[in-house]
């Protein structure tokens, strides 16, 4: 009879979804805004619901496995100043599935703490603030990374008049977020945030130095735009009470100068930066070990003293020997540069955002590799294998 119960509770929430997508439909845009929120609290809560059946159920074997990140995962302190190296990921597939995942943890004998995920700013519907997704990461046991783009020229002219045409936002796009001409879009989400609660992580504008690959870096806008920015996005989510979240600062340390872009003490939680090997592939690309990826940048980087996330962690298989690379690399962290907090696998096989041809991240097909990676987490005291492992 308590199945019974708990599935028609279910389907009771899966009813007022369905109604509420027929309100909306039927009510037009008017009211859009309201109502979609509405509705992704609701989907939220019903994904919880069904969670937590299931693990009554079925047990949860994941969330045992992370039971020692509860003091991280309930408290924004602890996670602003972790006194361990904390494993992530971000898959291709996610928000679709988490199956990549949890192949990944699998194959590597480690939970990944941090599930990280990309999302743009915009009008659409993913687009805006992804309640039932962070739901779903917290479901499974881990605090959700949302790296958060900027992309001005998403939102609809037609829906927008005080902004420019599309094809003007971008210059000097970040003056204009300082201004405060979008936060039409900043305070529902900085309000979602705080409805939200839990602690997770805000990885804003990441290399905002790159003059090449996004359209809030230096071609567009100067150095104290962009922090002034940083720094208005930071104060309307503090205004509306989100203090839950973690404000990562990820610049492109290849590129020079890029600690000018910093925002200050008062405004940052961790400063990141993205270590991808991708060999001898392109022009501009040879193959580079960890060392000389992020441990030339990592004095000054630590200089900020504040935690270091490694947010995109990977190599290409083309032109070296990817297992001596991750194992290397792996072993290294603990030893040479112990501020980093937090190191979160690239993993995704249809990458094309630097390159005319799709590449693939993954290692979880490679047996070779995954055996090094798994034995290389185990060696250097990385790997979490289990709750026990990890107790502190």
């Amino acid at each position: 009879m308590r199945r019974t119960h708990r599935v028609a509770v279910v389907l009771a929430f899966v009813v007022c979804g369905a109604l509420a997508v027929m309100g909306l439909a039927a009510l037009g845009t008017a009211t859009e805004g309201p109502l979609s929120s509405a509705l992704g609290w609701l989907g939220a809560a019903t994904g919880a619901i069904e969670h937590g059946i299931r693990d009554r159920l079925a047990g949860s074997p994941r969330r045992e496995s992370l039971r020692w990140l509860e003091t991280y995962r309930t408290s924004v302190d602890r996670l602003r100043s972790p006194d361990i190296t904390l494993l992530g990921a971000y898959d291709g597939n996610v928000p679709r599935t988490f199956d990549g995942v949890l192949e990944l943890e699998n194959r590597l004998d480690a939970p990944m703490a941090l599930i990280q995920v990309y999302t743009a700013w915009g009008d659409k519907a993913e687009q805006q603030f992804p309640v039932g997704l962070l739901t779903a990461i917290s479901g499974l046991g881990s605090v959700p990374v949302v790296t958060w783009e900027p992309w001005l020229s998403d939102f609809e002219s037609a829906r927008h008049p005080h902004l420019p045409l599309r094809d003007a936002r971008d210059k000097h796009g970040m003056a204009a977020v300082a201004r405060g001409d979008y936060d039409f879009y900043i305070d529902p989400w900085a309000s979602e945030a705080a409805r939200f609660q839990k602690p997770f992580f805000v990885r804003f504008g990441h290399e905002m130095n790159d003059p090449y690959r996004y359209p809030w870096g230096p071609q567009n806008n100067t150095k104290e735009e962009y922090i002034a920015a940083w720094r208005r996005v930071v104060d309307r989510f503090r205004a509306a009470g989100a203090t839950n979240v973690v404000w990562v600062w990820s610049p492109h340390v290849a590129y020079e100068y890029w600690d000018l872009y910093y925002p200050g003490d008062a405004y940052v939680d961790w400063v990141a930066t993205g270590v991808l090997n991708f060999g001898p592939i392109a022009q501009w690309s040879r193959w580079w070990t960890f060392a000389e990826i992020f441990g030339t940048k990592y004095p000054r980087l630590a200089e900020f003293g504040k935690p270091i996330m490694v947010a995109e962690f990977g190599s290409l298989a083309v032109g070296g020997d990817r297992a001596t690379w991750y194992d290397s690399a792996l072993r290294s962290i603990p030893r040479d540069y112990p501020a980093t907090r937090a190191i979160l696998f690239f993993h995704t096989r249809d990458d094309q955002t630097v390159t005319y041809q799709k590449v693939d991240w993954t290692v979880v097909g490679d047996s070779a590799v995954a055996s090094t990676i798994r034995g290389a987490l185990v060696s250097s005291g990385l790997a979490c294998p289990g709750a026990r492992a990890c107790a502190r």
